[in-house]
């Protein structure tokens, strides 16, 4: 079968759910037999594609209807067997109106009308009406697409885990990326590439060799509501002299002014290889989210041994963590830092479900419905 998977942010760096979702799910689905296009736009870190996965890649731009017709045209092209996309930005709605097409699968994270995202809301609907199945890649998504969008309620999917990679054992240190500092709106004013001995900052020495009792958290996201970067902003100013804080900043949109400690560290453009190294190195992944789809940071760090320290408010929080036994779930600012003074012994673990092997299995299972036929 030849399987195009769709998604203008594909790259080589750490860069976001899906990116990593369709990048994992493309080898997997090659070790299965099959054969994948990637479709992508233009990068300054280009993906190194495994044997028997090609990259196609368009040009750049923010306009969303020539990027969706530029879809469309390769596809035509390329004339895959089945086509998939993500909900977020509607990438395959052109394709999807086109005479000859292949099935399509769109696989649901949350909604863009969940997560305010306005401007999207409108094709992420037609998306969902008009695919021949969609999949969800979390219980919490699954209710939340039926709800938003008034659709059948999305067979789960669930995201995986690189079991290979991301493992209590390994390294500690991060040998890629940037250390970075940032003014006032979000932008990075300075930075120096982590492959620097970083023994010699005071801060890092004091994360990576600590000589105090203080627990290490690390935060993972982008400057963004959904990421609840406000929230965090609050706690890191109370953290002071109570836990060391070191952020691995995404990419984004900055939707609020920024205002960190010296003392927190910020480091972004980690090569996927080193995120378990960042993972490893702390004692709490820490998450502030409102909302999560997946949560493939929080997946992550429980695979690595890491527990997670996640808002009771983010639903998805009871899908990966078991309460008090491989994370805990704070009500507020002061639970959290009674949490941490505290210092409970949890250990981080992930569920054997989610592996990328089982996620191709189950896709294929949809794939080969759509094929054959046998839509929803």
């Amino acid at each position: 079968m030849l399987i195009a998977l769709v998604h203008r942010d594909l790259h080589a760096v750490a860069r976001g759910g899906v990116c990593t979702l369709y990048l994992d799910l493309a080898d997997a689905l090659v070790r299965a037999g099959h054969r994948v296009v990637l479709i992508t736009q233009d990068t300054p870190h280009p993906v190194r594609p495994a044997p028997g996965v090609d990259v196609y890649t368009l040009p750049r731009t923010d306009d969303l209807t020539a990027h969706r017709q530029a879809v469309a045209h390769r596809l035509a092209e390329l004339r895959p067997d089945v086509a998939e996309c993500s909900t977020w930005e509607a990438e395959l709605l052109d394709y999807l109106r086109a005479p000859g097409r292949a099935p399509v699968l769109v696989r649901g994270d949350l909604s863009a009308a969940t997560m305010r995202a306005t401007s999207l809301v409108n094709d992420e609907r037609a998306l969902c009406g008009a695919a021949d199945a969609v999949v969800a890649v979390s219980e919490f998504a699954a209710a939340d697409l039926a709800t938003a969008y008034g659709i059948p309620r999305p067979t789960v999917v669930a995201n995986g885990v690189d079991r290979a990679r991301f493992t209590p054992a390994g390294h500690r240190r991060p040998a890629s990326g940037w250390q970075v500092d940032l003014d006032p709106a979000g932008r990075v004013t300075r930075r120096r590439p982590l492959t620097d001995p970083l023994d010699t900052d005071p801060c890092w020495a004091g994360y990576l060799a600590p000589t105090d009792d203080l627990p290490r958290l690390v935060w993972v996201g982008k400057f963004t509501q959904m990421k609840g970067f406000d929230r965090l902003q609050r706690i890191a100013a109370r953290l002071a002299g109570r836990a060391r804080l070191l952020i691995v900043l995404g990419h984004g949109q900055v939707h609020y002014p920024v205002a960190l400690s010296p003392e927190v560290l910020i480091c972004q453009d980690l090569n996927r290889d080193d995120m378990p190294a960042v993972y490893r190195g702390a004692d709490f992944l820490l998450s502030t989210s409102r909302w999560e789809g997946y949560g493939l940071a929080i997946a992550e760090a429980l695979a690595c041994g890491t527990p997670a320290l996640l808002p009771a408010d983010l639903a998805v929080a009871t899908e990966l963590i078991t309460d008090r036994v491989t994370g805990a779930r704070w009500a507020d600012e002061q639970h959290l830092l009674d949490l941490l003074a505290d210092r409970p012994a949890l250990t981080g673990a992930l569920a054997d479900r989610y592996t990328w092997a089982a996620n191709a299995a189950a896709t294929v299972a949809v794939y080969e419905r759509l094929v054959h036929g046998r839509g929803r």
